[in-house]
């Protein structure tokens, strides 16, 4: 018999600032994974670009960096992005390049073991694929405390929902939904601002109204 998900199972809480901050400052977080986290939080690149992003597309002398994210090459018109970095981006961006291996990729670890069909599966041995940056974030996630306050594990934000929270921060400093949606390859501003939406509690507003109905 399929069990029937409650809704808190169905909806993932929001990243907060607070939470995300807890994550990044936890020393059992991987550097590489911080690297991750922030690259991702500051480009709005969906985690299959982030872990795919190859130190090629840098151009550090134009201070750009180019991405074409990939589930929008199945769009009419596909998403080339050409990214003029600020100064949070070209930080974490410098900090991908060196390398202790040689590898294309902006995101990259040493495994403890090569294992021949973990080696296979990857586009090079230093490779992280997005299942692993998903298991890894979780897991610094809930050893960080980030969100114990959420009782239901599958209720607290994963890696997913990362842009969301980054998107929000982008709102709240100014940027405009449209530099937004553009970032983020969404095919409209709907969808853009319903990422954007849920990061900060909202005030009761109470409507005034006055019943006059007479008996």
């Amino acid at each position: 018999m399929r069990a029937v998900k409650t809704e808190e199972q169905k909806k993932r809480l929001r990243h907060s600032k607070e939470g995300l901050d807890a994550i990044l400052s936890y020393e059992g977080t991987p550097e590489w994974l911080r690297r991750a986290i922030r690259l991702t939080l500051v480009s709005l690149q969906r985690r299959e670009d982030i872990v795919t992003w190859e130190k090629s597309s840098v151009d550090l002398e134009a201070n750009t960096i180019k991405v074409s994210p990939g589930k929008t090459q199945s769009y009419d018109k596909p998403v080339h992005l050409e990214i003029a970095m600020g100064s949070a981006l070209h930080e974490v961006v410098k900090e991908c390049l060196p390398s202790p291996v040689i590898c294309p990729f902006l995101i990259d670890y040493t495994p403890k073991a090569r294992k021949r069909e973990q080696l296979e599966a990857k586009l090079h041995w230093s490779a992280v694929t997005d299942d692993y940056l998903t298991k890894e974030f979780r897991k610094a996630r809930d050893l960080a405390k980030a969100y114990d306050h959420i009782e239901n594990p599958k209720a607290r934000p994963t890696i997913h929902k990362l842009r969301a929270l980054g998107s929000w921060l982008y709102e709240q400093q100014g940027f405009s939904t449209e530099y937004v949606q553009a970032l983020m390859g969404h095919a409209t501003p709907e969808m853009t601002a319903y990422y954007q939406e849920g990061h900060e509690q909202k005030e009761v507003v109470y409507q005034h109204v006055e019943p006059g109905l007479k008996l």
